[in-house]
């Protein structure tokens, strides 16, 4: 099973789909993140809003916050390897580094 672990920047909601002003990446990501074959994907959000203590509990996390601050985030792991930092990826890019390739297409 591939555990992807996502630190989102603050946001005013966990997935930050809400507001007025709706990033068209994030409604994209939710999606896809909600497609996932829960028995092969183990996927968990984090809030730096709602659950700061799992910035500082991941010591790479913690490391990338102190070195580089909040600029450095969303940060996102594929099993604890650091695959995309500062910017939310495409689902396109996010599936490849998932293995689902052939997934692309869908989106």
């Amino acid at each position: 099973m591939k555990t992807l672990k996502i630190y989102d920047p603050a946001m005013c909601c966990p997935t930050g789909v809400c507001g007025t002003d709706v990033d068209t990446r994030l409604v994209q990501l939710a999606n896809f993140l909600n497609t996932l074959d829960k028995s092969k994907f183990e996927v968990n959000r984090f809030g730096l809003t709602t659950e700061p203590g799992e910035y500082v509990a991941n010591s790479e996390v913690a490391r990338i916050l102190k070195e580089e601050g909040v600029d450095s985030l969303p940060l996102f792991f594929v099993d604890d390897e650091l695959v995309f930092s500062k910017d939310y990826p495409s689902v396109p890019q996010l599936s490849s580094k998932l293995g689902l390739a052939s997934f692309v297409a869908k989106f």
